[in-house]
């Protein structure tokens, strides 16, 4: 996974603000925030279906992924060129594989490198900004969690890659086994399926 850290700059007088939208897996979905990372624009979305019908509370899409206006994506067809990414990745390992199927596996790679990238890329600089108290949503678990503390990083030019948050009452009584090696509801978590609220939620 590439960890290369840049700065979010938000963009509030982005055209995306505010536009209801389509995801590139077809998931409708609010753009709240719009920041410019690493010289790519990506969107901050709040999801219009619920999670049990694989919606998300908040995350994150490359700009030029999202159809709204009833236009289509600046950058289409991206999970079919995913799906193409993979078969080509998988051929490579197939005896009979060519220099040209590897050719075109590296093109493509380096043509969905940044639209992979950008909701990781923004998604850790924020969090990276997180302090004590904020409130942090994990896309996995369909949980809220608030940032219990900061231990000193030692290397700070890394992202944080795991953080130490307190459950909130509703995820405790679902799994309340954490409870019985965590009492004070304090647990580490990984920060790959978490997101900052901003006040959003």
């Amino acid at each position: 996974m590439d960890t290369e850290t840049a700065r979010a700059v938000a963009l509030p007088q982005s055209p995306w603000l505010g536009k209801a939208v389509t995801d590139h897996l077809g998931r409708p979905a609010t753009v709240r925030r719009v920041y410019e990372i690493g010289g790519q624009h990506v969107a901050v979305l709040t999801s219009a279906l619920p999670a049990a019908q694989g919606g998300e509370a908040i995350y994150g899409e490359h700009v030029d992924l999202l159809s709204a206006d009833g236009k289509a994506p600046a950058f289409p067809g991206f999970r079919d060129k995913l799906s193409r990414l993979a078969d080509l990745e998988s051929a490579l390992h197939e005896p009979g594989a060519t220099e040209d199927g590897a050719r075109a596996f590296r093109t493509l790679q380096q043509t969905l490198k940044p639209y992979q990238l950008a909701e990781y890329r923004l998604r850790q600089a924020l969090i990276d900004q997180a302090q004590p108290g904020d409130r942090l949503y994990l896309t996995g678990k369909d949980w809220y969690v608030t940032l219990a503390s900061l231990d000193d990083h030692p290397l700070r030019d890394l992202p944080r890659m795991a953080l130490r948050v307190r459950l909130e009452d509703a995820s405790l009584r679902e799994e309340s086994h954490i409870l019985e090696r965590h009492p004070d509801g304090i647990v580490e978590l990984s920060t790959l399926t978490m997101w900052p609220t901003l006040g959003l939620i």
